[in-house]
């Protein structure tokens, strides 16, 4: 790298931008991404965003959005491009984030530790390893160089917009541009945007927006499924559309859903290659046709998998007529689609579980994984106190220890795969409470990404048993399947329904969980295992805030919020509940 552009930083192409937000594994990446490099932010302004912080302005068909961005004692507006927009709410509708709650509950510090993990990845994809260095700053003077140099905004729009005094302080301060004039700038961006796109491509985005709205109302996975399918073949970039899934046991591709011609297309076909295919490497795949003898219809079809983190939920075949179909900008947009679809499978399926009559209990054991191998190599025993979802890739786990010492137990963790930050909570005379997060090698992960509950974890002598809930409508046999692909000794040894009444503690909790939000529980859960309310405390509220990844004010806001909500329902069930908690 030169010396100059070690002084100016990264400068991006449209290409490299585009490999950064395919880079991004999780919607909360994808989204940092987006609002650093087409809504022009910095890390510290993302921390602040609230969803009652953007607003739209006009009707149907010409919604404009805009961003209230506070600054100190003052604020700005930016301007929210409506595709950025509807992923923003996407996210916001799938974590159950709240009008006054934080979109994205971590530090400016974290925001960029994300981005520049984002910037590895792509680096690592792409071969180009001036990405590794990508940050923040580098997706904002990417914002503004498209915006001054490729399409001639008003320079009085950037400025205002990116918060900037003037374009690399250059231009004299000016009167803030209106509301009109900020979007005016920005419809003649997308409008050149729209004027380099075919009108195929056109029609496959105004295509996935449908299909962005049909998600949103879904109640289900099969719902989830059969209005994704339906929305997919309602104009004409596509010709049908099948949800297809993998069954192990009996070594064959199943349709769940389908919309569109030839509903028996893969009824009894052997050419499910491209769905293997698909499904196996994660990729969006791309192949010619071949229908059954009696069908006439040829085409293209793409496999698009359905995931979320390291959970897939099988794949997405989509059929077009039109032989120039599935480009690469198309197959960046397909991508993308695959894993909203996943994300909100997930979503739904852990609220079914938060909100629902019954629950279905289920009991594994196996004998591989991180925990398995650090309870055989020093013969020790492991039982799961609590344990709280860290982010979308990681788990954190509150483990009891005994027959080995805390300071060999993290000693081994520093320097094993899969296994985060530990430390030591509580010390025994032979062990000792640990936090420790969990980052892969466990079936556990792949449990909660499904929507699942962990209940109980008990390792030793090189076996261990996991108790997980699940929602009752969630396909079992294919969790399994799922499951023993990436860990082959796993058992399901038991399976349970159990209807929660009032009069238990279940139920009790059962009961809270419905009044805290996520984040509230999440933190009165760590709190509680982590020894925060013990005297003395076995944590900090600064320890506990660094271990979830948030910031130390957001942590005792949540945590004064959950403790009065549920000293409310203890003290006095019938106080109405303060709606700003």
């Amino acid at each position: 790298m030169s010396e100059t552009t070690a002084r100016e930083g990264v400068r991006l192409t449209e290409r490299e931008y585009e490999h950064l937000r395919r880079s991004a594994e999780t919607h909360r990446e994808e989204l940092l991404v987006r609002l650093c490099g087409e809504v022009g932010l910095r890390a510290a302004e993302i921390t602040r965003i609230r969803p009652g912080d953007v607003a739209s302005q006009g009707g149907e068909g010409s919604t404009r959005y805009f961003l209230t961005v506070r600054e100190g004692d003052g604020q700005r507006e930016a301007y929210v491009p409506s595709r950025v927009a509807q992923d923003f709410w996407q996210y916001v509708r799938s974590n159950g984030i709240e009008t006054g709650e934080p979109v994205i509950d971590v530090t400016p510090r974290r925001v960029q530790m994300l981005v520049g993990e984002v910037g590895e990845r792509a680096a690592e994809r792409t071969g180009r390893p001036t990405l590794s260095a990508v940050t923040p700053s580098t997706l904002r003077r990417f914002f503004a160089r498209r915006l001054l140099v490729e399409h001639g905004v008003d320079p009085r729009v950037v400025t205002a917009i990116g918060g900037w005094e003037g374009v690399d302080g250059l231009l004299p301060d000016t009167d803030a541009p209106s509301r009109d004039e900020i979007a005016a700038a920005f419809e003649q961006v997308t409008d050149a945007d729209d004027a380099g796109e075919t009108s195929r491509l056109r029609g496959v985005v105004a295509t996935l927006d449908g299909v962005g709205e049909a998600l949103s109302t879904a109640a289900s996975r099969e719902d989830i499924e059969e209005a994704v399918c339906r929305a997919l073949v309602e104009t004409d970039s596509y010709a049908a559309a099948w949800v297809m899934e993998e069954e192990r046991r009996r070594d064959r591709v199943v349709a769940r859903a389908h919309a569109g011609t030839d509903p028996e297309r893969f009824d009894g076909a052997s050419d499910t290659g491209l769905v293997r295919q698909a499904l196996q490497t994660g990729r969006v795949l791309v192949a010619p046709d071949r229908p059954r003898p009696t069908a006439t219809e040829r085409g293209l079809l793409a496999a698009i998998p359905l995931v979320h983190g390291e959970t897939t939920y099988g794949a997405l075949v989509v059929r077009a007529a039109d032989r120039s179909a599935f480009d690469d900008p198309e197959r960046t947009l397909l991508s993308d689609l695959g894993r909203r679809v996943g994300l909100t499978i997930t979503a739904t399926e852990r609220r079914q579980l938060l909100f629902g009559d019954t629950v279905v209990t289920l009991t594994f054991q196996y004998d591989d994984g991180v925990l398995v191998d650090l309870s055989s190599s020093l013969s020790c025993t492991l039982e799961l106190e609590g344990v709280v979802a860290a982010d979308a890739h990681s788990l954190l786990c509150f483990v009891a220890v005994t027959g080995a010492s805390a300071e060999h137990v993290l000693e081994w963790i520093a320097d094993t795969e899969g296994l985060g930050d530990a430390r030591l909570i509580r010390n025994y005379d032979e062990g000792g409470l640990l936090e420790l997060v969990i980052e892969g090698g466990s079936p556990t992960l792949p449990l909660a990404e499904r929507g699942g509950s962990i209940s109980a974890i008990h390792v030793e002598d090189g076996r261990a048993r996991l108790v997980a809930e699940v929602a009752p409508n969630v396909d079992v046999r294919a969790l399994v399947e799922s499951l023993q692909r990436r860990f082959a000794s796993v058992e399901l040894r038991s399976k349970q329904e159990v209807t929660p009444t009032e009069q238990t503690p279940t139920g009790f909790r059962e009961s809270m969980e419905q009044r805290l939000t996520e984040k509230q529980a999440s933190v009165l859960r760590a709190a509680y295992h982590a020894g925060y309310f013990e005297w003395p405390r076995g944590s900090t509220a600064e320890e506990l805030a660094e271990s979830m990844d948030v910031s130390s004010p957001t942590l005792h806001n949540h945590l004064r919020r959950a403790q009065q909500k549920l000293l409310s329902s203890l003290f006095d069930e019938n106080e109405a509940e303060d709606p700003s908690l």
